[in-house]
């Protein structure tokens, strides 16, 4: 099978960044995390299906999106109570992340795309891409793999309470990275009662559990049930959304740049 073209700077050296630039219009730098995903994924898991996610994202529309490196740490503290678990302080992700489109952004890239496969990570990417538009003057978003085909999600999951280590995440990585799960290991999450009504993990009130405090061993969901079926759906229509979702996001530069030419000619 032929390689899919694509343009990914690990793969890359600098002249043939450099005769891209012309055609690369998004760069998508993946966030993930270093921390358990319960007794049967990796602590890759958030990483690599960013990682992978990511790539097929730039194979789908080559040449116009370029791929960064992942960001391997995230913002994990609520996971240190399991062994192995890297976690950054919420400052220190963001201003890491900053730095990168900083440094992208001095080389002419303008358009910029988080995707995330850390659910801890999100309040603090909610204010970077804030801080990019006012200080550095340049565009970016961030999205959530899954919850991009949430309705798929909702409809294939077997238990009541998922988000981590859970069937739809085991099947994501089945799909993007089956090295990264111990298939004779899958177990569903071993859920504790919570001390708190109304107040849990996922809401409505939130409260600062650690996750050993909601499951035992470090799962939700019920990851007997993951497919790489499963996976497929869940990744193939993010994939289709997020492809709708970027053509319109650098065609709106391309849009404002039109506008300002027109306006400096009158």
């Amino acid at each position: 099978m032929e390689a899919q073209e694509r343009y990914v700077l690990w793969e890359m050296t600098w002249p043939e960044l450099e005769a891209a630039m012309g055609e690369i219009r998004l760069v998508v730098i993946p966030v993930g995390s270093t921390e358990q995903h319960g007794p049967h994924a990796t602590f890759a898991t958030d990483s690599a299906r960013a990682y992978e996610f990511s790539v097929r994202l730039a194979e789908r529309m080559y040449p116009e999106v370029l791929v960064a490196p992942v960001m391997p740490f995230g913002v994990s503290p609520h996971h240190m109570a399991f062994p192995g678990t890297i976690t950054l302080s919420a400052e220190t992700f963001m201003q890491v992340l900053y730095e990168v489109v900083e440094s992208l952004a001095e080389h002419g890239f303008e358009r910029f795309l988080f995707v995330n496969g850390h659910g801890g990570n999100r309040p603090a990417l909610e204010l970077l891409v804030q801080r990019l538009r006012r200080e550095l003057d340049v565009l970016a978003a961030w999205v959530s793999i899954t919850e991009l085909a949430n309705d798929v999600v909702q409809r294939g999951k077997v238990a009541e309470v998922i988000g981590h280590a859970c069937e739809s995440e085991t099947s994501q990585l089945l799909y993007l990275a089956p090295w990264a799960v111990r298939e004779e290991a899958l177990a569903p999450g071993e859920l504790l009662e919570q001390a708190y009504p109304h107040a849990s993990w996922w809401g409505p009130v939130h409260v600062a559990y650690s996750f050993d405090e909601i499951t035992a061993n470090g799962a939700l969901g019920d990851a007997r049930a993951a497919s790489v079926e499963f996976g497929e759906q869940i990744v193939e229509t993010a994939l289709n959304r997020l492809v709708e979702f970027v053509e319109a996001f650098i065609e709106e530069g391309e849009f404002e740049e039109l506008e300002l030419e027109e306006e400096e000619e009158e």
